[in-house]
């Protein structure tokens, strides 16, 4: 399974899904991350609203995202997530990263 969190700081969980700095997309193999990695989140350089979320969809689906952890994001936004095969799982904002992936049960 492989998992997107939006963050600003790498460490915890961004308040705004769409508008974080970074993606923090990890492996869960296991009960634990074997792989872990941060990627800017390509909404940010874009100048149009509908055009950022194109591009943060596409860099979900290019790094093979399954399931996405976030505190919040628009019901739009989750609709288009799920029609590409990508779960939701809403967390509280400023949670650690490293403690959600720990909690994570791989299908």
């Amino acid at each position: 399974m492989i998992v997107g969190i939006p963050t600003d700081d790498g460490q915890v969980v961004s308040g705004h899904f769409g508008k974080s700095k970074y993606f923090v997309i990890a492996r869960i193999d296991g009960n634990e991350a074997s792989e872990k990695r941060t990627v800017e989140n390509p909404h940010n350089n874009e100048a149009t609203e509908q055009g950022g979320h194109g591009k943060l969809l596409k860099m979900l689906v290019d790094n093979k995202v399954n399931m996405v952890i976030c505190a919040d994001l628009n019901p739009r936004m989750e609709q288009n997530l799920n029609s590409l095969g990508i779960s939701v799982n809403k967390c509280g904002y400023g949670q650690s990263i490293d403690d959600l992936l720990r909690g994570i049960q791989p299908d």
